[in-house]
């Protein structure tokens, strides 16, 4: 607890019920890192893998949408989703929880109907309205059972649209008419109250649901993955279209709009084992003041958790919450920033990334250091022997101990009634790999 609390914990911070909690804190962002907004609009694109993304420096022009986007905002180069499944982007985007071994798919599991300290939690609490507006069905990875339960009300899905261009049977409409619906419903949101929208995209997903008449030129040259970069370069339109019709609208002026990938995708290159491209995804920010106080472009190393803090950031006032990231926007200018990753499903290979640096942690082996490079030629260089390796690995095993152990015992929401006090660690061991040992574990 003691190593995770000093991962997480910042000067901005003061921690709170330390006996029951592990995280819990009052965060008080600085005064001058407030923006002028009320809203908050999160799009989670599926499958934007970095790799691709031409403001982070490929030359494939896949996303010149989002690149000139970026040209407007605040664009990190160094972000990772947690997970490489759309079901772990939204929790740990949302709910602020991280893609933990044992429970990857923890919407659909009894700890996932616990309540966590994301945006639905906290901006509930000061009154917003909300809005969840998906291509497909919700019932897929429990999506409306674990965001109902959360704290939203408002969901869009396959069955509201009428006349749609694609209605594909498999996963329903396509991106346009995801942003289209999306933005019909946030003007009707804009009724006085401030809202908070989760937009999540679909057509970048095989069997790739895009139109008959593409308003794309197809991806050529590429071999298997031509197909997957034309829905990606189609996702990337549909996104400069939704933006095109909602900048003249009267809510804009005062919304904070984050864009983020739920993950990456293989690429022809490999870093490290454990493929850093899977899990590299743009953050960008697009809001008014943001690039006057920020600058337009961060390398601070940071996860899809770091997602809710950095927004209660910008919204200002002091915000109990218990997330496991942090407000990559708050934090001292030496701090390179961190992030802990995992693969979907049976794969237990865990990784701590700290600046240029990735600790691999397979199942069962010695965990082995890189150097890592992003952007047009990436690549990862194994590191024989460092001094701060032991640390590191430190701290990956304790923070996946803690956040597992605060899982099972409900300490990571408002839900505190029937909760335990969480069991101290005497030092670093193997993180549990299953529900069972992680059970173990937590009981001493």
């Amino acid at each position: 607890q003691a190593i995770t609390r000093e991962l997480l914990l910042t000067g901005n911070d003061q921690l709170v019920d330390a006996e029951l909690a592990p995280v819990r804190r009052d965060f008080r962002p600085p005064a001058d890192g407030q923006l002028p907004v009320r809203n908050v609009v999160v799009i989670l694109m599926e499958s934007f893998a970095g790799r691709f993304v031409g403001a982070l420096g490929s030359g494939e022009g896949i996303t010149p949408n989002f690149d000139r986007l970026a040209e407007e905002g605040l664009l990190f180069s160094r972000f990772f989703a947690n997970g490489t499944h759309t079901h772990q982007g939204m929790f740990a985007s949302m709910a602020c929880f991280p893609n933990l071994p044992g429970f990857e798919y923890l919407m659909q599991t009894p700890e996932g109907g616990n309540r966590f300290s994301g945006l639905p939690q906290l901006l509930s609490a000061r009154a917003f309205n909300d809005l969840y507006v998906y291509n497909g069905d919700f019932a897929w990875d429990n999506q409306s059972g674990f965001f109902s339960n959360q704290g939203m009300t408002r969901f869009i899905g396959r069955g509201d649209y009428v006349d749609p261009v694609v209605a594909d049977p498999t996963w329903g409409v396509s991106d346009q008419d995801m942003f289209t619906r999306a933005a019909e419903e946030l003007g009707q949101l804009d009724r006085g109250k401030p809202f908070y929208a989760l937009l999540q995209t679909l057509s970048n997903h095989t069997p790739y649901a895009l139109p008959e008449q593409l308003p794309v030129a197809a991806v050529e040259g590429h071999g298997a993955l031509d197909q997957h970069l034309t829905a990606m370069r189609y996702s990337d339109w549909a996104l400069g279209q939704f933006f095109d019709k909602v900048r003249d609208q009267p809510w804009f002026e005062q919304t904070l709009f984050v864009v983020v990938g739920d993950h990456g995708f293989g690429a022809p290159e490999e870093v490290t084992e454990m493929d850093l491209l899977r899990f590299h995804v743009p953050l960008l920010l697009i809001a008014p003041g943001i690039t006057e106080r920020f600058g337009s472009h961060r390398e601070v190393v940071g996860t899809q958790v770091d997602v809710v803090p950095t927004i209660m950031g910008r919204l200002g006032g002091e915000v109990r919450h218990q997330c496991w990231g942090r407000d990559l926007l708050s934090l001292a200018a030496d701090d390179p920033g961190f992030g802990i990753v995992k693969p979907s499903g049976s794969d237990q290979t865990v990784a701590l990334i700290r600046g240029d640096r990735v600790l691999v942690q397979p199942k069962e082996q010695p965990a082995r250091l890189y150097r890592y490079r992003l952007g047009r030629e990436p690549a990862g260089e194994r590191l024989a022997a460092a001094e701060d390796r032991p640390q590191l690995l430190r701290q990956l095993y304790a923070y996946l101990q803690t956040a597992t152990a605060s899982l099972l015992a409900n300490t990571s929401g408002d839900r505190e009634r029937d909760a335990v006090p969480l069991a101290s660690a005497d030092g670093p061991t193997e993180p549990p790999r299953t529900p069972s040992q992680a059970r173990k574990a937590s009981e001493g």
